[in-house]
């Protein structure tokens, strides 16, 4: 969604009484948030800004301003983290891991296909279709894209782990991270081990999948 510049439509200081909306909007869509995280996020007295925006096929966005990181963005009333709060709350979402190589991929607007997904040894992250997630690269644990589950957890076994997994809309490297301070991933260490060999990834958009799918063997990076 942010692979391409967006344009900004207005720029305003959010209200008392819309910030109040705002933390019952972010307690419903994660949960996960306590009520401290909600408090730094969205501060009463520090100067927090609505922003809105059109990406570039001209969807309306609402973005959420916090000492100049973008801290939400909204579309489709589906509100959704940045890498910049995820990064400060690394398990806000189920995550999903994938290859370092992939994120150019992801940045470039590409989406996360399950044959680039590591399978972990606890296994993958109970989703549902729909569900907000996150992606990492093997050996840190900061998020690097945003997005929905394209699949249940029990649909992605169930395919053999072929198509799209991750549908991303925001990554580490886009241009809505480039509207914040453009600082890097921390490094965070996974909670549980993970594959130390190599693999092959893929994330690929629908149109290369398809051609893929066209060939005997689909391309391993």
């Amino acid at each position: 969604m942010f692979a391409k510049p967006f344009r900004v439509k207005s720029n305003t200081v959010l209200r008392g009484s819309d910030r109040r909306k705002l933390k019952t909007e972010l307690s419903a869509a994660l949960p996960a948030l306590s009520a401290a995280q909600l408090a730094e996020l969205v501060p009463g007295k520090e100067e927090l800004n609505v922003v809105r925006v059109y990406a570039h096929k001209g969807d309306p966005v609402t973005l959420y301003v916090l000492h100049k990181n973008p801290v939400f963005f909204e579309v489709d009333k589906q509100i959704y983290p940045t890498v910049y709060t995820l990064w400060r709350y690394p398990d806000l979402l189920p995550a999903f891991t994938t290859w370092p190589a992939v994120l150019q991929k992801l940045a470039g607007g590409a989406d996360l296909m399950l044959p680039g997904v590591v399978l972990p040894p606890g296994g993958l992250p109970q989703v549902r279709q729909g569900d907000r997630c996150a992606v990492t690269v093997v050996r840190n644990r900061a998020p690097v894209a945003v997005g929905t589950a394209t699949l249940s957890t029990a649909e992605m076994l169930g395919a053999g782990m072929k198509g799209k997994g991750v549908s991303v809309l925001h990554t580490y490297m886009d241009q809505l991270w480039a509207f914040g301070d453009k600082s890097a991933p921390p490094s965070l260490p996974p909670l549980t081990a993970e594959p130390s060999g190599s693999g092959g990834f893929s994330a690929d958009s629908e149109e290369e999948e398809e051609e893929e799918d066209e060939e005997e063997e689909g391309e391993e990076y």
